[in-house]
């Protein structure tokens, strides 16, 4: 696939970017100024190379050991509308299996909105 059909994918809505950080943080032993660093970097190529349609609007954290309030609060400030999650408590996801409620808001700060998350 060329890099034009990417963009053709990009601005028609076929494709989009989930993430948008250099790399996904750890959030647990990371400052907030390096989490903000890394997705300022990633944005603004994402937006260099596809425009605002490539800018991502959901989140991706698959594999931190815990996630924090700043997080939600960041990628909400960051205009960010769900975050994937990867792990939450197992006894956590057990009852939210057995109830069908792994959708939640997640609000981190009162200020900033909330994130849909699943």
């Amino acid at each position: 696939m060329s890099l034009a059909q990417v963009h053709a994918l990009v601005r028609q809505g076929r494709l989009q970017f989930v993430g948008g950080a250099w790399s996904m943080n750890d959030e647990a032993t990371t400052h907030y100024q390096s989490t903000i660093d890394q997705f300022t970097w990633g944005l603004r190529k994402l937006n260099d190379t596809f425009g605002r349609c490539g800018v991502p609007r959901v989140g991706w954290q698959i594999d931190p050991f815990g996630h924090s309030r700043e997080l939600a609060s960041n990628l909400a400030a960051m205009g960010y509308k769900g975050l994937f999650l990867g792990r939450i408590d197992y006894q956590d996801k057990r009852a939210r299996l057995r109830d069908k409620r792994m959708e939640m808001l997640w609000r981190g700060d009162d200020d900033l909105g909330e994130l849909r998350t699943c």
